[in-house]
């Protein structure tokens, strides 16, 4: 029996069992599988509201999020959206977005929530009402596009 559950932190409430299931998840998805060497420890975690979602002990997926000023000066933003590989193709992405947009709206009572999506992705994006308000341009070696919600 799986017990999921989410929980979300700003970085200075984070014990470090949570930061290193962060680091590895991010690791293993951004760095590893999708060969992209960056820097994913950045200084934006120090800022950042982190959602997590947990199966038992089991992180299987994680996303940061900003209040406005920070990443977008007129919104909300959501960032390193990922989902452990082991838990893609059912409804765990799903679960996981919709639960940052509420997280979202109750921290910061917003209007818009921008993320920067991997291009091939814009379109799963758009089923929770994401809309493209730029060209394709490249971070990290990858195609993206910058993404609004407006609620």
């Amino acid at each position: 029996m799986s017990k999921d559950n989410f929980i979300d932190k700003p970085f200075e409430k984070l014990t470090p069992f949570e930061l290193q299931s962060i680091f590895y998840l991010r690791q293993q998805v951004f760095i590893i599988e999708q060969k992209c060497f960056y820097s994913d420890i950045d200084q934006s975690d120090s800022v950042a509201h982190h959602l997590m979602y947990f199966d038992g002990t089991e992180l299987k997926g994680y996303l940061r999020i900003f209040r406005p000023g920070v990443k977008f000066e007129d919104a909300v933003s959501i960032g390193r959206i990922v989902v452990a590989p082991a838990y893609r193709g059912g409804d765990t992405g799903g679960k996981l977005i919709n639960k940052g947009i509420e997280v979202s709206k109750e921290l910061f009572n917003c209007r818009t929530i921008k993320i920067e999506a991997q291009s091939a992705l814009d379109g799963y994006y758009a089923n929770f009402g994401f809309k493209s308000i730029s060209e394709v341009y490249i971070v990290d070696d990858i195609p993206h596009k910058l993404m609004e919600l407006t609620i």
